[in-house]
């Protein structure tokens, strides 16, 4: 016989060849119902991990997280709020200059915005691929960077040359915020696979300051990328200064920021729902054992075994049931998430013909676990209670 003895018996109450063929069942079901929520779980979670991940690579890396700027676009880059330093989530802080323009090629007319950017920012030209950025963005030369997608819509190539026309800043003031047009050459032509492949127009700072007109050091406004850019509390850093308007990302991309935590929400509302479902079986097939076995309880305790191991006899048999469902179904998603190829075939069947990302994190399969062993426990309790609560001599006395 194994020691302890509350592990033999809770481990011989759960699985041997004597147990009927409906007590075999109903632990079958509670060990699937475990495995199925905690896959659907972990492969749900992993793909908005994924999807989390490539919108923070693909989007967040070139756009900014915050934007300090005011209600004019310009401000005296002087005046730089240094109570934003406070803020431990900054990672880059630089000073930018930006604004909507009308392009002209030929017959093509379309919208695209400026971003005047200093060549020395190696790190922001890195994101996107522009490696020898003192020729393409040379101060002497109005040269430009155009989007991919943007230069389509064009039929541009790089060398030729198009038409920006920038708007006057205040419709009061027509003769000192005049029309300003120029002939730019492209020098370059950007492919981030996002959306700013559609607008964006790359220029060296300097010559942006001047085509657009900015007063001697002046800037649009300031730059912020976070650490975590999911982690913003922008009420905060307007609290620091309020004589800036402060935006960030979430004002153009929250909804879809939005969609990712409710799907997270809705994910974790039927994980509970499943381990409910789980958990009755459990107290079920618990309570089963505890009815089938009074009488053996009654003689245990009566030699001498005191209630406590009794009680661990059952913690035994549902944390058992816990921790075999938690590994078949921890195994089966850690499969399909590595199986990536049969998982999107899979969803391209049932769903959409979507490339699925995924990013699995080992912290949040452990949560999760974690979580259902606890709600196992906690589906013990009853029938716990109901085996301790009788005496022997009254159960016995009964037979």
């Amino acid at each position: 016989m194994y020691k302890p003895i509350y592990i033999f018996i809770g481990l011989r109450y759960l699985w041997n060849p004597h147990l009927p063929n409906f007590k075999k069942i109903i632990t079958i079901l509670s060990i699937l119902g475990i495995s199925v929520g905690i896959s659907s779980t972990i492969i749900t979670i992993s793909i908005i991990n994924g999807f989390q991940n490539k919108f923070r690579n693909d989007i967040l890396s070139f756009i900014p997280h915050v934007i300090i700027t005011s209600k004019s676009r310009s401000v005296n880059k002087l005046h730089f709020p240094k109570e934003i330093l406070k803020l431990k989530n900054i990672e880059q802080i630089t000073d930018f200059v930006s604004k909507k323009v009308i392009i002209e090629n030929k017959n093509e007319i379309n919208i695209g915005e400026i971003i005047g950017i200093e060549a020395k920012n190696k790190k922001i030209l890195e994101n996107y691929g522009i490696k020898n950025s003192s020729y393409t963005l040379n101060s002497r030369k109005y040269n430009i960077i155009i989007g991919s997608e943007l230069a389509k819509k064009l039929h541009v190539h790089i060398n030729d040359k198009i038409k920006l026309i920038v708007l006057p800043f205040s419709k009061r003031n027509l003769l000192k915020n005049y029309l300003n047009i120029r002939l730019f050459t492209i020098t370059g032509i950007f492919s981030t696979n996002n959306e700013v492949d559609e607008y964006q127009i790359l220029m060296n700072q300097k010559n942006a300051l001047n085509f657009l007109n900015y007063d001697k050091y002046h800037i649009t406004g300031w730059r912020i990328w976070l650490k975590d850019p999911f982690i913003l509390n922008v009420q905060k850093i307007k609290k620091l200064n309020k004589n800036f308007i402060i935006l960030d990302w979430k004002m153009k991309k929250g909804e879809f920021f939005k969609a990712m935590q409710i799907e997270k929400y809705i994910m974790l509302f039927f994980f509970i729902l499943i381990l409910l479902v789980a958990g009755f079986n459990i107290v079920t097939s618990l309570t089963m054992n505890v009815l089938d076995k009074k009488n053996n309880i009654s003689i245990f305790q009566s030699q001498g075994l005191s209630r406590y191991k009794i009680m661990l006899i059952f913690v035994v048999l549902g944390s058992t049931i816990s921790v075999v469902g938690n590994l078949v179904g921890t195994i089966i998603s850690i499969i399909l998430i590595f199986q990536k190829d049969f998982l999107n075939f899979l969803i391209k069947i049932f769903f959409i013909d979507i490339e699925i990302p995924i990013k699995v994190l080992p912290i949040q399969i452990l949560i999760i676990n974690l979580i259902s062993v606890f709600f196992t426990i906690l589906s013990t309790l009853y029938p716990i209670w109901y085996a301790i609560k009788s005496t022997p001599a009254r159960i016995l006395s009964d037979e």
